[in-house]
């Protein structure tokens, strides 16, 4: 009995060693679809798949982006059941489940190999798109295919593709403003069909066919794409033509927001919507800049994300929107001088203000008060150009393009490094450290505390902060009338070396009444 015993207990060892194990599916640049639990990011990730009846365990095992370098990364405290999948993040953190490599979203290649270095399951891999995995059709399967819903950790079973379509549609018109209706036709210089629609939702493959040509007799964001059997589907290409037959429309600059009109209208999930908290999350759009220079064409025509922000302000009808350009949109950033009296040509970031307190007013206050405030004076402010908002083709008002005060302010207009530069936020509730951390403003709020009549204090607090700069913000709140102060400055400093240096923001009850008592809200506050 004891012999079958080790006898039995060596074939399931053996079993269990040189079960089939595969590398089932991968997502090489993973910027949106799934977060790591450990370290709450977009890592990019390995899965394996046991096609076995038993158990293997992976302990010893080793994982590679580099076939010549086999043991690169080895597995610790991995078992894989039968039939069971695990992933592996790969993200350069060295850690259980955690490579010390990335994933190249370029080329490269992925290598299981055993603790003797004998290869297990090796591939090489070509470009890969955002947020598509490539994997197995089926699990264990020998047909690599593409999968826009990808399945890490479960079973291969969503729709498969053979390929991407890259090409994009041609339009015959440029978006923009037009003075009677227009005829449009949309073409596939490329092969495959175009699909498209005309109410903001993105195309797929039950959208209209772009047959024959569209008639546009009123304002229309038009979104088309090229679809292919047996491939995903291609870009989106959206442009907004505005029907101005009685040469009404507004002569400021024209900025065009597109999305699914569930994401802006929807009682859920749409922020544009009524809420009873702040609807405090992003959706994908599409944003056009037309000039009024007499140009033809949108200056820039870009996907990026849209979020409703403000303290108070997105309870209103006409909402402010942060705009956010980062990888998943398709591009990190905007490359035009979106703000003409800057010298700033490069944003992650910009706002498209509907005023806040002012709202209903001027449309313009906050703006005007920082616009005047600089042209004497040194201060940081958040310029201003103001325009008129579409979404999907519907007049939403006018706004202020302004930039957003965030890291990638001090970036664009200071050219410092991010990271290398504390940026503080106080408001009412306390402060908020926007990047950066509070040692310099802890070390500064203690010196601020003290008795700043003695020459000694006042000196120390004076090498810490510019005084000229926060006189001249002091001056323009108080000149101004400022009463929403509280909850409004914003301070940065470099992190090396440098004073602290003070940023105007939000006006909006700026000149907004002649009982304000600034002076002694200053004095004794």
């Amino acid at each position: 009995m004891k012999r079958l015993k080790i006898l039995l207990s060596l074939i399931f060892l053996y079993s269990a060693s040189f079960g089939q194990v595969y590398i089932n599916e991968f997502m090489a640049s993973n910027t949106s679809t799934i977060k790591d639990p450990n370290y709450n990011n977009d890592a990019d990730w390995i899965e394996l798949y046991n096609d076995g009846a038993t158990e293997v365990n992976l302990n010893g095992y080793f994982l590679t982006d580099n076939l010549s370098k086999p043991n690169k990364w080895v597995i610790t405290n991995l078992t894989l059941a039968a039939k069971g999948f695990a992933i592996i993040w790969a993200d350069s953190k060295d850690s259980a489940n955690h490579t010390n490599f990335n994933l190249s979203a370029t080329a490269e290649q992925i290598g299981l190999f055993k603790p003797d270095l004998s290869p297990v399951d090796t591939l090489s891999y070509g470009l890969q798109d955002p947020n598509i995995s490539y994997g197995r059709q089926t699990d264990g399967n020998s047909i690599w295919t593409l999968f826009t819903k990808s399945t890490p950790g479960t079973s291969n079973n969503s729709t498969s593709y053979t390929g991407i379509v890259k090409s994009d549609p041609s339009f015959s018109l440029p978006g923009g403003v037009y003075h009677s209706a227009v005829t449009l036709t949309i073409k596939s210089i490329f092969g495959g069909d175009v699909r498209y629609t005309l109410d903001g939702t993105e195309p797929n493959e039950q959208s209209a066919i772009a047959g024959e040509p569209i008639i546009i007799d009123k304002n229309t964001v038009v979104r088309a794409r090229i679809h292919k059997p047996g491939e995903i589907l291609g870009p989106v290409n959206t442009y907004t033509y505005l029907i101005d037959t009685e040469n009404k429309i507004n002569k400021l600059p024209i900025v065009c927001v597109s999305s699914d009109p569930a994401n802006f209208w929807d009682p859920v999930k749409g922020i544009y919507t009524v809420h009873t908290v702040k609807p405090d999350w992003e959706i994908p759009v599409n944003i056009e800049l037309y000039e009024n220079d007499g140009r033809t064409g949108a200056a820039f025509n870009l996907k990026a994300g849209a979020k409703s922000t403000g303290l108070y302000s997105w309870q209103l009808p006409e909402k402010m929107l942060g705009i956010s350009f980062r990888k998943e949109y398709g591009t990190s950033k905007l490359e035009y001088p979106l703000i003409f009296d800057k010298e700033r040509k490069v944003f992650k970031t910009f706002s498209l203000r509907a005023s806040g307190s002012d709202w209903g007013n001027t449309m313009f206050r906050d703006g005007m008060i920082q616009s005047a405030a600089v042209e004497n004076t040194h201060i940081d402010d958040s310029g201003f150009r103001a325009c008129v908002v579409y979404i999907n083709g519907q007049y939403m008002g006018v706004h202020n393009m302004r930039e957003k005060i965030d890291e990638d302010y001090i970036v664009g207009n200071h050219g410092l490094d991010p990271g290398t530069f504390d940026m503080i936020e106080e408001t009412d509730a306390g402060h908020y450290a926007e990047t950066g951390d509070f040692k310099a403003n802890d070390y500064f709020l203690s010196l601020t505390a003290k008795d700043l009549s003695n020459q000694a204090n006042y000196d120390a607090v004076a090498e810490q902060m510019d005084i000229d700069d926060f006189t001249d913000v002091v001056c323009t709140e108080v000149y101004s009338g400022n009463s929403s102060i509280g909850h409004n400055l914003m301070k940065w400093k470099p992190k090396d070396t440098g004073k602290w240096k003070w940023i105007l923001m939000d006006f909006d009850r700026g000149f907004f009444g002649a009982s304000n008592q600034m002076i002694s809200f200053y004095v004794n506050e």
